[in-house]
C-alpha cells in the first residue's frame, strides 16, 4: 500500500508543478531564447558553450544523486517523466514534460551505419527520424514502457532473450525522444534501477563520455533506427549488463529505495 500511495503522490506533485509550464511551450521555437540557437534556461546563460558545460555538470551531480536515492515509481511514464524532471529541472523549467516539437518528424544526421562500417571515413551523413509529438509520440512511449513491464514480470535473471527484449524496448524509447534533451541520460538512469531492481547491474561508465563502449552504444542506436533491428545494440548491452550477487540485506535496502518490496526469498 505504502508503494502505491507514494507513486501517487509523485503523479499528482509532476502534474501540478508542470501545469504552469505547458502553457509556455507550444511550439519548437518556443525553447529557444528569441532571435537564438540557445536553449532558454535558468541558469541566465545566453551562449551554448557555457550552458552544454553547465548543463552536463549539474545534471552528472543529479545522476549521482538519483543513484543514491532513486526515483519511486512503477517504471511508466510518470516514473520516466520524473527522472528526467530529477536531472534536469536546475536548467531548464520544462524538466520533466513531453517535448512539443518540431512539426513533422525530427530527426538527426549521423554517418550511415547501415552500409558502412562503424566508423568509416567514406560513410555520408544521412538523416534518421525520430516521432512526431503529439498524442501518437505519448502512446507510443506508453506502449513500450508496458512491453517493459511485460518484461520484468516473465523475466527469471540475465538471459540472452531478456537482454534482446530490453534492447528491443530501449531502441524504440529511443527513437520516441519522448524530451526536448537529455533522453540518453534518463534512459540510463532509467534502466539502470529497472536492472538493479532485478538483481542486475549495467556498467555506466563504459557508456560515459570516452568509456570503452560509447561509441558502439551510439552506433547501434542509429542502427536500429534506421534498420528497425536491435540486435546490434543487444550485442553491446550484452557486454554491459551482469548479475550483482549482493547480501540480503543490500537487496533489501535497494528495494524499498525504490518502492518495491523483496521478492520472496531474498
Amino acid at each position: 500500500m505504502t508503494r502505491v500511495r507514494r507513486a501517487s503522490w509523485l503523479t499528482s506533485e509532476f502534474r501540478s508543478s508542470t501545469d504552469a509550464v505547458v502553457g509556455q511551450f507550444r511550439s519548437w521555437d518556443d525553447y529557444f531564447i528569441p532571435g537564438t540557437s540557445v536553449l532558454r534556461n535558468r541558469l541566465g546563460f545566453t551562449s551554448v558553450d557555457e550552458l552544454l558545460a553547465a548543463e552536463l555538470k549539474l545534471s552528472g551531480n543529479r545522476i549521482v544523486g538519483l543513484a543514491l536515492q532513486p526515483v519511486v515509481g512503477e517504471f511508466d511514464l510518470d516514473h520516466l517523466c520524473e527522472v528526467h524532471r530529477r536531472i534536469f529541472h536546475s536548467v531548464y523549467v520544462w524538466a520533466g514534460q513531453i517535448r512539443v516539437g518540431p512539426e513533422g518528424r525530427m530527426s538527426k544526421t549521423a554517418p550511415d551505419i547501415l552500409h558502412f562500417a562503424p566508423g568509416d571515413p567514406a560513410a555520408p551523413l544521412i538523416p534518421y527520424d525520430y516521432f512526431q509529438a503529439g498524442p501518437e509520440l505519448v502512446r507510443y512511449v506508453q506502449s513500450q514502457l508496458a512491453a517493459l513491464d511485460g518484461l520484468g514480470r516473465r523475466s527469471h535473471g540475465l538471459t540472452d532473450e531478456l537482454v534482446g527484449d530490453l534492447a528491443e524496448v530501449w531502441s524504440e524509447l529511443n527513437v520516441a525522444h519522448p524530451f526536448r534533451e537529455g533522453n540518453t541520460r534518463t534512459q540510463l538512469d532509467f534502466f539502470f534501477q529497472w536492472l538493479a531492481l532485478r538483481g542486475m547491474t549495467l556498467d555506466l561508465a563504459t557508456l560515459a563520455p570516452g568509456g570503452t563502449h560509447r561509441q558502439a552504444f551510439i552506433e547501434a542506436r542509429f542502427h536500429a533506427q534506421g534498420s528497425g533491428h536491435s540486435r546490434r545494440l543487444a550485442d553491446v548491452l550484452g557486454d554491459l549488463i551482469s548479475p550483482i550477487p549482493p547480501s540480503r540485506e543490500h537487496r533489501i535496502r535497494l528495494h524499498r529505495n525504490l518502492g518495491h518490496p523483496p521478492a520472496h526469498g531474498l
